[in-house]
């Protein structure tokens, strides 16, 4: 099957729709595809939390807010390591995009007053992260209708699996679909709104589907990638269900123990350190950090799961059971907490048939983001011509530490922007031949693939990949870690290579080829993460403790030069980068 068409957007998540809505509105055809069903699949779709935060630096919880302020706290998180200029477009145009949501009817949670419930993000110094219910899933059903609406064709239950590519030009893409069937795609223009990679690790709070197709196949295409050690990790609950532990928990003080009973954070902490200062540092962001002290109680949890000491079901023991909270105090934050917890209560017992209140749960450190991506411009652009990115997809516009609510937020932003120029883009060019050549290569390889007969199946070796970026990687690294963690994934590839086994079943080589980009993008993490000998923000080397910005002070960008991964500096700007830690404000 062959389709023709201007902009070709792959993925159904909020980058996607965003894109292919405003790629449309622009003049241009367009045709989606994804591995799986529009408005179910991807992380935009799956509720992994009680809610999502989208910020918007309106200044109505505090009128000193501003965009201004909202760029300066993203580049103070990302520690020299993000764009200067898509931070800042990104927090410009911040309100047009809430515009544009409220325009989708999105839900909002919202204040007795009618206002907005806004709230102290992650890393952020003013209150101005929005609250939606349900995580994005409402933001991907109301663009899903959006699409059909303009008969957007959209095709499903198919996985792209090769870019055509030629003089560093896209042509289109490649891939075949639940029948088995070669599909092709003929496009000036292709959009990846893909997500990232948390498949890679055992513990994770992603959809089975997110297994880094994008980046492997932007960097397998020749793209570059940027800030790929920078990755977010943080508390979830494993046992009874599965969700995200939200920051603001941790401002409760709940009982921690390991599977023997024991309290065990106390052991971690630096002398002077009481266990409910450094719950309270943790409550100011969800994902780990190097950067305040809160790091010890990731660091404790992950040390005791690692060890053996985790609960029946791999985890440690939170309980909330003897919260009181008539503990906190009577201030603007108190109150934020108090009105978070009711409704993360509230929506675990609608939601998860899980009262905090009288049952404790199992929680564990989970793989959640990664910061970095293919590698764009202030137009969603990559380093391939006509290929664009934005979303978790794409690097640039975050460092190594994002504010919570901004990847959402990106996804409007960037997917808008790389929507309208990619359309412009495919008004101005005309239509190419496409690259037979390159089509017939790829139909040889999969149909090698599929042939495959070994003793090994894909979710076999998926489970070993995730075990190794788990333990090595998560959290804590180092150079021992990092260079046993590359020598695993070089023995898995020639693994997979010699005892994969496919037997002629398509959805089998669909689980084949996200575990082949799993081990890609593992090993390009790992390899990365072991140049930058330091510790900054979420990347923690644990025998380089300390921020170096003499020698590290620089992005690293990731190509692909024939079998190799090949590394480049970009030099950051030490104008741009803030040279001291910001307080946050805790209950």
């Amino acid at each position: 099957m062959e389709v023709k068409c201007d902009v070709l957007v792959l993925g159904g998540g909020a980058a996607a729709g965003k894109a292919a809505i405003e790629a449309h509105d622009n003049g241009a055809s367009v045709a989606m595809v994804m591995k799986g069903i529009f408005g179910k699949s991807g992380a935009s779709a799956y509720k992994i939390a009680e809610i999502l935060g989208y910020n918007v630096a309106d200044g109505q919880a505090d009128p000193n807010d501003s965009p201004e302020v909202h760029y300066a706290d993203i580049m103070r998180a990302a520690a020299g390591m993000a764009d200067p200029h898509l931070a800042k477009i990104l927090a410009d145009e911040a309100m047009q995009s809430l515009k544009d949501l409220e325009k989708l009817n999105i839900p909002f949670h919202k204040n007795e007053d009618g206002t907005y419930m806004e709230v102290l993000g992650c890393f952020a110094t003013k209150p101005r992260m929005h609250y939606i219910p349900g995580h994005a899933e409402p933001i991907v059903h109301a663009q899903k209708q959006e699409v059909m609406k303009r008969n957007i064709p959209v095709y499903e239950s198919t996985i792209i699996t090769r870019f055509l590519v030629e003089d560093n030009q896209i042509r289109g893409a490649v891939g075949f679909n639940h029948k088995g069937e070669t599909v092709i795609f003929h496009a000036k223009a292709v959009f990846m709104g893909t997500g990232g990679a948390g498949q890679l690790f055992s513990y994770n709070i992603n959809p089975a589907d997110i297994t880094g197709d994008g980046y492997s196949l932007g960097f397998q295409a020749g793209a570059e990638l940027i800030n790929m050690e920078f990755m977010q990790a943080g508390p979830g609950m494993i046992y009874p269900c599965k969700n995200m532990f939200n920051s603001w928990l941790w401002a409760l003080h709940p009982k921690v123990t390991n599977g023997l009973g024991e309290e065990f954070i106390h052991k971690y902490l630096p002398d002077g350190m009481t266990v409910e200062q450094c719950m309270n540092l943790r409550s100011g962001h969800y994902p780990f950090s190097s950067y305040d002290g809160s790091q010890w109680i990731d660091i404790a949890i992950q040390t005791e799961i690692r060890e053996g000491r985790g609960g029946p079901h791999g985890g440690v023991i939170v309980d909330f059971t003897d919260v009181d909270l008539d503990r906190l105090p009577n201030t603007p934050r108190g109150d934020e907490i108090r009105k978070s917890w009711n409704i993360t209560l509230q929506w675990l017992i609608e939601n998860r048939d899980l009262d905090l209140r009288t049952t404790p749960v199992e929680v564990a450190i989970l793989g959640h983001a990664i910061n970095g991506g293919l590698y764009i411009d202030e137009h969603g652009r990559t380093t391939i011509e006509g290929l664009y990115a934005a979303g978790e997809t794409a690097g640039g516009p975050h460092g190594a530490d994002r504010l919570g609510g901004n990847m959402v937020l990106t996804c409007q932003v960037y997917g808008k922007r790389a929507g309208r120029h990619a359309a412009q883009y495919a008004q101005k060019r005309d239509w190419m031949t496409l690259p037979f050549d390159q089509v017939e290569q790829e139909k040889e390889r999969l149909n090698g693939l599929l042939k495959k007969k070994g003793t090994v199946r894909p979710h076999q070796i998926k489970k070993e990949l995730q075990e190794i970026m788990w333990r090595y990687l998560l959290v804590t690294r180092s150079e021992e870690s990092l260079t046993t963690a590359i020598e695993k994934l070089q023995v898995l590839r020639r693994k997979f290579q010699k005892e994969i086994s496919v037997d002629g079943n398509y959805r089998n080589l669909m689980y084949a080829l996200e575990t082949e980009n799993l081990i890609t993008i593992g090993e390009m993490i790992s390899t990365a993460a072991r140049l930058r000998k330091e510790t900054r923000g979420s990347h923690f080397r644990s025998d380089y403790p300390v921020r170096d910005d003499e020698n590290y002070l620089y992005r690293i960008l990731i190509r692909k030069e024939g079998d190799d991964i090949k590394y480049r500096r970009l030099e950051s700007n030490p104008e741009t980068v803030e040279k001291y830690p910001y307080k946050i404000v805790h209950a």
